[in-house]
C-alpha cells in the first residue's frame, strides 16, 4: 500500500482543450487533394466529444509514424491505429524510429512515405520544428497529415488529436505541489528537447510552481523519455540532493526508472513520484506504493481518432481542426481501469 496522503486527488479529471492557433491551409493543398474537405472547419472550437465511427468509401492506405519503437506507449498508439484500420476498412502501415530523438530517421521515413502510395499520414513528431519541411512536402503531393499526440511546426496539417500539454503541465504542478505541501526539492524529468509535448508541459509546470508553490525548489533534466536515464538522473540527484522530496516525469518511462533508484536508496514512501501515461510498469509502481500518481492522456483515443480523421477527410467529410482527449490524474485504485499497456489494448 502507498504511504502517500492523497485526499486532494480524489477524482481530478479534466477535459483537455489544445491551445493551438489556426490559419487556413494553403490553397495548393486543397487543389492538390480536392477529395479532402477543408472548408467549414471552425478554428475556434476544439472537439472533445469526437465520434470516430466511420467506414471508408474505399480501401485507403494510411501510414502512422510514431516517435520511437523503444517506448511501450508508442506500441499502444500503433495497436490503436491498426484496430482503427480494421474497424474502418483501411490499410494501416506503421513506421517507428529506433529512438525517440532520432529526428533524421523519422524525416527519412516521411520522405520515403511519399513514394509508397499513401493517402494520409498520422504523425507523432520526433521534433516539432524538424518535421515542418517533410510535412509540407507531403501536403504538396496531396497527402494530408494528422498530428497524433504531438503538434508539429507550421500550419500544413489537417488536424491535431491530443491533450493540451500546457494544461497537462499545470495539472502535474498542482498535483505534485499539493502532495509536497508546497515545500521541498523537486526533480523534473523532461522528455526530448524540441518535442512540443515535453517543452510545453515543462514550461507550464515550472510556471505553475513559480506562481503557486514558490517554496518548492526544482531543477529540470532531460531523460529523453527513457527508463535508464530516469534512473541515472535520479541516482545522481540523490547524491547532490539527499533531501529530495519529489520527482515528476512528463512522459515516457523515466518515472519508473526514478522509482527504481528511489527504492534502491531505501527511500520508498519518502520521495513522492508522479508519472505520465498508464503503462504496465506504471500500474505496478502505483500498486507497490513507489509512485503516488500518474496522468492518463487517452493514448488509445489519440491514435484511433487520428485514423478516423484521415478516413472521414478522404471520404469527403468535414473534420475538426483540433480534437481534445482527457487529462486524468490516476491513483493506484484506478490504475487497472486506465491501463493502456500494449498487452491490455490487444485484448480490446
Amino acid at each position: 500500500m502507498s504511504n502517500f496522503n492523497l485526499p486532494l486527488l480524489a477524482s481530478l479529471t479534466l477535459i483537455a482543450i489544445p491551445l493551438v492557433s489556426y490559419s487556413t491551409l494553403a490553397a495548393a493543398q486543397t487543389a492538390a487533394n480536392p477529395g479532402v474537405t477543408l472548408k467549414g472547419i471552425n478554428p475556434d472550437k476544439v472537439v472533445y466529444d469526437f465520434n470516430p465511427t466511420v467506414k471508408a468509401n474505399k480501401r485507403y492506405n494510411i501510414a502512422i509514424v510514431v516517435k520511437s519503437q523503444a517506448a511501450p506507449v508508442w506500441e499502444s498508439h500503433l495497436i490503436a491505429a491498426k484496430k482503427a484500420g480494421v474497424d474502418m476498412g483501411v490499410n494501416v502501415s506503421s513506421y517507428s524510429p529506433t529512438k525517440a530523438d532520432n529526428v533524421a530517421e523519422q524525416k527519412s521515413m516521411l520522405e520515403d512515405i511519399v513514394t509508397k502510395g499513401v493517402d494520409c499520414v498520422v504523425l507523432a513528431p520526433a521534433n516539432s520544428a524538424a518535421v515542418q519541411g517533410p510535412v509540407a512536402s507531403l501536403v504538396k503531393k496531396g497527402i494530408p497529415v494528422v498530428y497524433d499526440n504531438t503538434l508539429g511546426g507550421g500550419d500544413d496539417y489537417l488536424s491535431f488529436v491530443g491533450v493540451d500539454s500546457i494544461q497537462a503541465g499545470e495539472v502535474i504542478g498542482k498535483t505534485i505541489g499539493g502532495l509536497m505541501k508546497g515545500t521541498g526539492k523537486l526533480l523534473i524529468l523532461e522528455g526530448v528537447p524540441g518535442q512540443q509535448t515535453s517543452d510545453d508541459r515543462v514550461k507550464s509546470l515550472k510556471a505553475y510552481l513559480d506562481k503557486n508553490f514558490p517554496k518548492i525548489t526544482y531543477k529540470a533534466i532531460s531523460g529523453h523519455w527513457m527508463f535508464d536515464q530516469g534512473r541515472k538522473i535520479t541516482e545522481d540527484t540523490l547524491q547532490s540532493w539527499p533531501d529530495l522530496r519529489g520527482i515528476v516525469s512528463v512522459g515516457g518511462n523515466m518515472a519508473e526508472g526514478a522509482a527504481e533508484a528511489v527504492a534502491a536508496a531505501g527511500l520508498k514512501g519518502k520521495v513522492i513520484i508522479g508519472s505520465f501515461d498508464v503503462q504496465s510498469p506504471t500500474v505496478k509502481a502505483l500498486k507497490d506504493g513507489l509512485e503516488a500518481f500518474t496522468i492518463s492522456q487517452g493514448v488509445y483515443e489519440q491514435a484511433y481518432y487520428s485514423v478516423s480523421v484521415c478516413v472521414k477527410a478522404l471520404n469527403g467529410q468535414k473534420v475538426p481542426r483540433q480534437i481534445g482527449t482527457p487529462i486524468t490524474v490516476v491513483l493506484a485504485a484506478d490504475a487497472d481501469k486506465y491501463d493502456e499497456s500494449p498487452e491490455v489494448l490487444k485484448k480490446r
